[in-house]
């Protein structure tokens, strides 16, 4: 494999982003394909270009009665820690559309009054695949939890006071970084941040 650089886009750590997963090209077969800046291959055979944009991911910070419902992770990357409820947006579907239906399948919740909090990029490894995302983050609520079941990824569930929550527990550096503001936006957020 042939990897081409330029002075402004040397860094070894991205040389290992998703195009290094690579090795033929999936048009011709053709060993040898060029990578630039690991977010594109060339195949200097039949010139097939591909470029590796950032794939689409939401998380929800849901609200029931002043309390976040989180997720406890079941399968890795980061089993074990807690994650929102979310997931990668499928083809042809709206940010909005697979939030709410991410937040069923996890936790078969019916969600509501969805606000935008803020996006942030992400690496998540799957099955030895490294991905980037861009993370879109929302703040909603559930008037009810009667039919609450964790599926899916989802081991378990906890009800947690924003407030008391440690952002160290939490899986990925995106979401920490969307539960800071979080915090500095719950006085604004009311119909969220106080029981009713």
């Amino acid at each position: 494999m042939t990897i081409e650089t330029s002075e402004s886009s040397a860094d070894p750590a991205k040389i290992h982003g998703p195009a290094g997963q690579f090795r033929f090209c999936p048009r011709c077969g053709h060993e040898g394909l060029h990578i630039r800046n690991s977010r594109s291959l060339r195949c200097p055979q039949c010139d097939f270009l591909y470029f590796f944009n950032s794939a689409a991911a939401a998380g929800a910070f849901v609200f029931h009665r002043g309390r976040l419902v989180m997720c406890v992770r079941a399968n890795e990357p980061a089993k074990g820690m807690l994650d929102l409820a979310g997931g990668f947006i499928e083809f042809d579907e709206s940010v909005e559309t697979g939030l709410k239906r991410e937040i069923y399948e996890e936790l078969a919740l019916e969600a509501e009054n969805f606000r935008y909090l803020m996006s942030a990029p992400n690496d998540y490894t799957y099955a030895g695949v490294p991905y980037k995302t861009t993370d879109l983050f929302y703040v909603c609520e559930v008037p009810d939890l009667a039919g609450i079941k964790p599926a899916d990824d989802v081991a378990e569930y906890l009800l947690v006071a924003p407030q008391s929550l440690d952002p160290a527990r939490l899986a990925f550096s995106s979401t920490r970084a969307a539960f800071a503001v979080l915090l500095g936006r719950l006085d604004a957020i009311e119909a969220y941040a106080a029981p009713r």
